[in-house]
C-alpha cells in the first residue's frame, strides 16, 4: 500500500514495526526500476532511509518495537547507509525484535555500540549470513541482554566456542536457542540457563561435543550435515518431550542410551538414521509418537515402547515437522513408507513386526510393487494380525495384477475390521477399478463368517462428500467412470440374526436333501 499511495507511505513512517526485507519488495518495483533505468537496489535503500528519518522525525513515536534488515550488500559504499539506518532506530532504544540478515559481500560488522544501546530492551535477537559480531564484545563483557528470550544465529563467520558461551551466559531468560552452520565452533556448551525450552542445532563436520545443562529444556533438535558425529550429553535435560536427531546416535549419546529412566516426559522422537545404521534398539515406556527416517530391515527393529499411539517409520527423509501429520489417535497406529518394492518376504517381516510388543491397531500402508508373487503366502498356515483399521495407499502400482497381489498380500498379513482403499493413480481403467473393488470386497468377506458378516460401503471424493452403500451392486452402479476414482472404505459389520440357532441347526434347516454312503 505504501507503494501505491503517498498517505499510507507516510502512515508506514509512523508504524512501530519497520520491516525492510528486500524480497518483498521486489515484486512491487523491480519492473518499474528498470522502466527508468534506476537499479532496484537503489530504489530498495532509498525507501530505507527515507521511513527510519521519518520515523525518527515522527512526534507520536518513541521507539520501534521491531526492526528487520534484510538485504544484499555487493556494493561496499551502501555499508553506510545500513549503518546510518541502524543506528538512528536503535540508538533510541527499546527496540524488542531485531533482525539482520544480510548477504552478499563484503562481510557486515554489527557494531558493538548499537548492541550495547539495544541490549537490555531485547527479547528476540536474529544474526544471519554475512554478518560479524564484534571483537570487543568478549573483551567489554559490558554487553547484557537481559530480557532476551529468542537468540537465533545462521552462518555468522565469527562465532566461536568463547562467543556462543558469552553470549549464552549472558542473556538468563533465554527460552530458544538456535544456531544453525556457523563455522568455528567445535563445541556447542550451554550451562545454567534455568529458562532454556528450546534447542536447534545446524552443524557442519568439526563439532566434537554438545554439553547441555538445562533442567526445563523441552525440545531439542541436532542436525549434523556431515563429518563425524560429536559427544553429545544432555543427561540432566530430564524434561525433555520432544527429540530430534538426524544421524547415528548409538556411539555418541551418553544419557540417551536408556530413554525410559533417563528421560520420563519424552513422547515425540525423530529419528532421521544413516544408510550405515541398519539396526535399532529402542525402550521408553513414556514414547506416543516416533517417527523413523531409515530403509533397515522391519525385523532389525526392537521396539519397546508400549505406550506407543503412532509410529511411522519411512525412507523419505523431511523435516519432523514440515508436513503436516493427522492428530494423534486414541488406537496404536503404524504407518509404513517402505523403500523399493515389496514382494512376498516382505509381508512375511511385516506380519512377524506386527507380533512385537508394540500391539498396532491401525495400519497405513503406501507400498509399490514391481510384478508381484504372492502365492507362497497362500501355503504359510499364519493367522492374520487382527487389526482395527488398513489404510492401503498404492505408490507406482500401474497394472492389475500387481494390485491384486498387493490386495492379497496385505489381508495374508492383517485381518481389519474396516479397510480404506485408494486407487492413487487416474489411469487404471474403470474396469480394472471395479474388478479391484469387487476383488478386495469378496477377499474381505471371506476372512469372515459370510453368513453372519456384512460389509457396509463408504466413499468420499476431493469435495469431501461421502456416500454409502449397503452393498457391492450398488456401489458399482454409482463410482464414475472417468477422473480420479473415489476413496472407498469398507466396514465389516456383524448381522443380527432374529434368533440364534446353533450353527448346526442353521446348517440343517438350509438342507434339502442328504444321502449317505456307507
Amino acid at each position: 500500500m505504501s507503494v501505491l499511495s503517498k498517505y499510507w507511505f507516510r502512515i508506514t513512517a509512523s508504524f512501530p514495526i519497520l520491516d525492510f526485507d528486500i524480497r518483498k519488495f521486489e515484486g512491487f518495483v523491480s519492473f518499474y526500476a528498470r522502466e527508468n533505468g534506476n537499479t532496484f537496489m537503489d530504489k530498495f535503500f532509498k525507501y530505507v532511509e527515507y521511513t527510519t528519518s521519518r520515523f525518527c522525525l515522527h512526534q507520536n513515536v518513541t521507539t520501534a518495537h521491531t526492526l528487520k534488515l534484510i538485504t544484499s550488500l555487493w556494493d561496499a559504499t551502501r555499508v553506510h547507509i545500513v549503518d546510518k539506518c541502524l543506528e538512528l532506530i536503535l540508538i533510541k532504544g527499546g527496540v524488542q525484535v531485531l533482525v539482520i540478515d544480510i548477504r552478499g559481500s563484503p562481510l557486515y560488522l554489527v557494531s558493538n555500540k548499537l548492541l550495547v544501546s539495544s541490549a537490555s530492551s531485547l527479547t528476540s535477537l536474529t544474526i544471519h549470513r554475512r554478518c560479524e559480531l564484534p571483537s570487543s564484545f568478549l573483551v567489554d563483557n559490558v554487553i547484557k541482554f537481559k530480557s532476551l528470550k529468542r537468540l537465533k544465529l545462521k552462518l555468522v563467520t565469527n562465532i566461536d566456542d568463547n562467543m556462543i558461551k558469552h553470549l549464552t551466559t549472558s542473556c538468563p531468560l533465554l527460552e530458544e536457542l538456535i544456531v544453525k552452520y556457523c563455522h568455528g565452533l567445535t563445541r556447542l556448551c550451554v550451562y545454567g540457563l534455568q529458562n532454556l525450552q528450546q534447542v536447534k542445532f545446524f552443524f557442519a563436520g568439526g563439532v566434537e561435543r554438545i554439553d547441555i545443562e538445562a533442567p526445563n529444556l523441552c525440545f531439542l533438535q541436532l542436525f549434523p550435515l556431515c563429518g563425524r558425529p560429536p559427544c553429545l550429553n544432555v543427561a540432566s535435560c530430564k524434561k525433555l518431550t520432544t527429540v530430534c536427531y538426524y544421524g547415528d546416535p548409538s556411539p555418541t549419546w551418553k544419557g540417551l542410551a536408556d530413554f525410559s529412566s533417563g528421560f520420563p516426559y519424552l513422547k515425540t522422537l525423530f529419528l532421521d538414521l544413516p544408510e550405515t545404521c541398519d539396526s535399532l534398539k529402542l525402550s521408553s515406556h513414556s514414547l506416543t509418537t516416533f517417527v523413523l527416517h531409515s530403509d533397515c530391515d522391519l525385523e532389525q527393529l526392537d521396539i519397546d515402547t508400549p505406550n506407543l499411539l503412532s509410529f511411522e517409520w519411512t525412507f523419505i527423509s523431511d523435516s519432523p515437522f514440515a508436513v503436516k501429520r493427522d492428530s494423534v489417535s486414541s488406537k496404536s497406529r503404524m504407518e509404513c513408507h517402505p523403500l523399493g518394492f515389496v514382494d512376498a518376504l516382505w509381508f512375511k517381516k511385516l506380519r512377524r513386526f506386527l507380533d512385537k510388543k508394540v500391539r498396532f491397531k491401525e495400519l497405513k500402508l503406501c507400498i509399490k510393487t514391481y510384478p508381484c508373487k504372492v502365492e507362497e503366502l497362500r501355503m504359510i498356515q499364519s493367522p492374520p494380525f487382527e487389526l482395527d483399521h488398513v489404510d492401503l495407499e498404492p505408490d507406482h502400482i500401474r497394472s492389475l495384477s500387481d494390485y491384486l497381489a498387493v490386495v492379497d498380500g496385505v489381508l495374508w498379513c492383517c485381518r481389519p475390521r474396516s479397510l480404506t482403499l485408494e486407487s492413487g493413480f487416474s489411469s487404471i481403467h474403470f474396469e480394472e477399478w471395479s474388478y479391484i473393488v469387487k476383488y478386495t470386497y469378496e477377499k474381505l468377506l471371506i476372512q469372515e463368517d459370510q453368513g453372519q458378516t456384512n460389509i457396509r460401503i463408504v466413499t468420499s471424493s476431493s469435495s469431501n462428500a461421502k456416500e454409502h452403500f449397503s452393498d457391492l451392486t450398488s456401489l458399482l452402479t454409482a463410482l464414475p467412470c472417468d477422473g480420479l476414482r473415489p476413496i472407498i472404505t469398507f466396514i465389516k459389520e456383524e448381522v443380527q440374526l432374529e434368533s440364534s440357532p446353533s450353527r448346526a441347526q442353521a446348517c440343517s434347516l438350509e438342507l434339502k436333501h442328504v444321502e449317505i454312503d456307507c
